[in-house]
């Protein structure tokens, strides 16, 4: 890998300008001060820049044609929801080229050598332990199993993002020797960026200083602590937002910010058919990601929600309808039927859906919104592009199939429970009335069948659209935990008023 006339800039400050590096087989440690903007670069060496983030490059950055980055992530972005097996396998399976030894495809019997490698043979390897739940490994497993992954993924150029963050000096020394041992056992590029300098220079084949002062990266003698210590300068606090900006500048950049969120969120409607489609390239893990996608958004809460909704709504309005009648006791005997005829049309075509969407907007949205936002934050969507998964055929159209299947279920879920309690709740007031004198006139709205068509249509409608806005506030750039919280907060708040928005204008032509 090369970086020929390199230039990176985040917002306006240039972090590097017109860099010239090469990064030959071996080891190659970038180290710079915290906040000198390593894992920026490191971002751009893997192609994860956001076209529309603030990160900006020039320049060309090449590599061997076919020849793809893996990644080892600071904080590991493991899948959770997959074992440790499933992790790699994941990455065995999804490989864009074969491994590469000496410059050429290793093959065997036809096929990459690699390729026929097991995961079990690279979690043997790597010690990692196989029935042990991912999200319960230890830091140094984890570690492992990320390597492990990457180096499944058969990806010849290997990054590793601050591997000994977080680590005393003995853990950061076990890491150190992991990454020597790998790279003589498997070969290819390894580039390690960290500010570790003590336990992970001695390692290095080639030591780049990241100087944001010079805007460089400049080439040190290996093995040399001392020249790394007498470069190395703390990152100088950037104050060029320090000054405020006039009152006509805030409103112009208040109008920007407006035209360009509402460009994006018209964007990502009109790309939402493509990025759903369903087309499964590897069926295996879409069914995987698919039952994951099920038990977010229809888990035993969800009907728990829903049921427990539908029994206050039978209560509420066979209770309180009867027992606030104005002269109740004229008026009941006449108006009976028609009653429970209205009851049972408004709870099946009116309140019903609008209480069911509603809180599958709250609960649901809120599940999605927070898995795919501690995903972002946790760099899974990061890890699942390098290893050539796509987050959008994974995620999103698995999460809109499970919401489209699941939605009229739980729609259907929330008026059962209110049918049920509402004959329970008339024969608890009126005793003395046949049971077939409720289910008749109760009923009478379920004959039509243009009815389930409008409930259906208005449930499909409300759970495109929550999926579509709990998946773009979650994928959306995440700095922190608060960020997470603040996304479900707004999917929620857009989420629930679309469903109303919904409602209304379908209610306009339905009735």
């Amino acid at each position: 890998m090369r970086l020929e006339k390199f230039s990176v800039s985040v917002g306006p400050r240039k972090l590097l300008a017109d860099v010239d590096a090469e990064f030959p087989p071996g080891i190659t440690v970038i180290v710079g001060a915290s906040g000198a903007g390593k894992s920026v670069l490191l971002r751009c060496l893997a192609d994860l820049v956001d076209p529309d983030g603030p990160i900006h490059t020039e320049g060309t950055i090449k590599k061997q044609p076919g020849d793809q980055v893996g990644v080892v992530f600071q904080d590991f972005a493991l899948l959770d929801e997959f074992t440790p097996l499933e992790n790699v396998r994941l990455a065995i399976e999804h490989r864009r080229s074969p491994a590469v030894a000496n410059g050429k495809p290793a093959v065997a019997n036809g096929k990459p050598a690699e390729t026929q490698r097991s995961a079990n043979a690279w979690l043997d390897e790597l010690r990692v332990p196989i029935r042990v739940p991912t999200s319960k490994l230890s830091g140094g497993q984890k570690q492992r199993l990320a390597i492990a992954r990457t180096l499944a993924s058969g990806n010849p150029i290997v990054l590793y993002d601050e591997p000994t963050s977080g680590l005393d000096h003995a853990a950061g020394s076990q890491v150190a020797e992991l990454i020597q041992q790998t790279q003589r056992r498997h070969g290819g590029v390894s580039i390690v960026v960290t500010h570790d300098y003590t336990t992970l220079v001695p390692i290095a084949d080639q030591v780049l200083l990241f100087d944001p002062e010079t805007q460089s990266l400049d080439k040190l003698p290996s093995h040399e602590i001392d020249a790394v210590v007498q470069r190395l300068r703390p990152t100088r606090a950037d104050n060029t937002g320090d000054a405020k900006a006039p009152v006509h500048q805030f409103a112009i950049d208040v109008v920007d910010r407006l035209t360009l969120a509402s460009g994006r969120v018209l964007f990502a409607t009109l790309l939402w058919p493509w990025r759903t489609f369903p087309w499964v390239p590897y069926s295996k893990w879409s069914l995987r990601f698919t039952v994951h996608a099920l038990r977010l958004v229809a888990g035993p809460s969800a009907w728990i929600y829903m049921i427990l909704a539908g029994m206050i709504l039978g209560f509420v309005t066979n209770y309180f309808t009867f027992e606030f009648l104005p002269y109740r006791a004229y008026t009941q005997p006449l108006l009976m039927d028609d009653l429970l005829t209205s009851i049972g049309f408004a709870s099946f075509r009116i309140l019903g859906p609008i209480l069911a969407t509603i809180l599958i907007a709250a609960r649901t949205g809120a599940a999605i919104a927070s898995e795919v936002g501690m995903k972002r934050y946790g760099g899974q969507l990061d890890a699942m592009r390098t290893l050539g998964v796509s987050p959008d055929r994974s995620l999103a159209m698995t999460i809109q199939f499970a919401m489209l299947v699941t939605t009229p279920l739980l729609m259907l879920a929330l008026y059962a429970a209110a049918t049920w309690v509402g004959w329970l709740t008339f024969h608890e007031r009126h005793p003395d009335i046949a049971t077939h004198y409720w289910s008749y006139h109760y009923g009478r709205a379920l004959g039509d069948a243009t009815g389930w068509w409008w409930v259906v249509g208005k449930g499909v409608i409300s759970a495109t659209g929550i999926t579509m806005i709990a998946y773009h506030q979650g994928k959306q750039e995440k700095s922190s935990a608060a960020a997470i919280s603040q996304s479900i907060t707004r999917t929620i708040l857009y989420a629930t008023l679309f469903v109303l928005v919904v409602h209304f204008v379908v209610a306009l032509f339905e009735f």
